[in-house]
């Protein structure tokens, strides 16, 4: 086994820059998703990491590297932050309905179910077909249900029941059961949410080396709605780039820590990203 990652990772090394490396990346997350299943997430992570150093920043496939050494980590902060990185770095990809629902329950587990609800209702908003809408329909619409928010959950409960699996019997169980307090539910739902707070701008800092991302695009458009809707709440806002993809960044900040503790006043104004370096001027 060790010799195999010294190899693998040799190999990476040396090609996964060039169009001939095809082959030794796809091998090395065959390997890395049998060595997961088998329990060997030290390994896996090796692999993982070692992928990472040696893809290009724009390849597609860091989304699914990205998706593996999260399912290998040994910590939940290891396993959101790259989740979070598939999420708003490679929205268009095919992990990115997962690494939401990754993510919602990461944050059910540490009891954040408002954050939770809102990252299972993105993963129907944004990517609305695909075999992750069963799953995102039962989590949304049981939270929401628990919020008392009886016409979107029970909406959400409804349209997906439809579309569980003929053998998918504890999911179609669970389904059933909350299908049903639905019925016994009130007319209307007379709970408010206060609005959200705002977050003061960041100022621009000289010589700053940190922004935080809040999402990516491949059309500049969407981008640009993105910034205006944040502009408008009161964000420094900007898009990055000249080509696809066109990232949406908030302020700049001279430190990691610095971005770290805007990005945690961000949140309170439910406005999620990560900390990246910032581009420069």
């Amino acid at each position: 086994m060790k010799m195999f990652l010294i190899a693998t990772c040799t190999a990476l090394t040396l090609l996964a820059r060039d169009g001939a490396a095809q082959d030794v990346v796809d091998s090395a997350l065959t390997r890395i998703e049998r060595l997961i299943v088998a329990g060997d997430r030290s390994s896996a992570r090796v692999l993982t990491d070692s992928l990472v150093a040696a893809l290009p920043r724009e390849s597609p496939r860091l989304a699914d590297v990205f998706y593996w050494r999260a399912q290998s980590a040994t910590s939940a902060a290891d396993a959101e932050r790259d989740y979070l990185r598939i999420a708003i770095e490679h929205p268009f990809t095919p992990r990115a309905p997962d690494a939401l629902l990754a993510l919602g329950q990461l944050e059910l587990a540490r009891g954040d179910r408002m954050s939770a609800r809102r990252r299972f209702d993105r993963a129907l908003r944004d990517y609305p077909r695909g075999r992750h809408v069963v799953r995102a329909s039962l989590w949304s619409g049981r939270l929401a249900l628990e919020e008392r928010d009886y016409v979107a959950g029970c909406a959400t409960l409804n349209a997906a029941r439809p579309l569980v699996g003929p053998d998918d019997i504890e999911v179609r169980n669970q389904f059933d059961y909350y299908i049903t307090q639905c019925e016994r539910a009130p007319v209307t739902d007379t709970t408010t949410t206060p609005p959200p707070p705002n977050a003061a701008p960041a100022p621009a800092t000289e010589g700053a080396r940190y922004s935080i991302q809040v999402a990516a695009y491949s059309a500049k458009r969407e981008a640009t709605a993105t910034a205006t809707r944040l502009r408008e709440r009161g964000f420094e806002v900007r898009v990055v780039g000249d080509r696809a993809p066109f990232r949406v960044r908030i302020g700049r900040y001279p430190t990691r820590a610095a971005a770290m503790a805007a990005l945690a006043r961000m949140r309170t104004a439910r406005v999620d990203g990560i900390v990246v370096e910032a581009e420069r001027k």
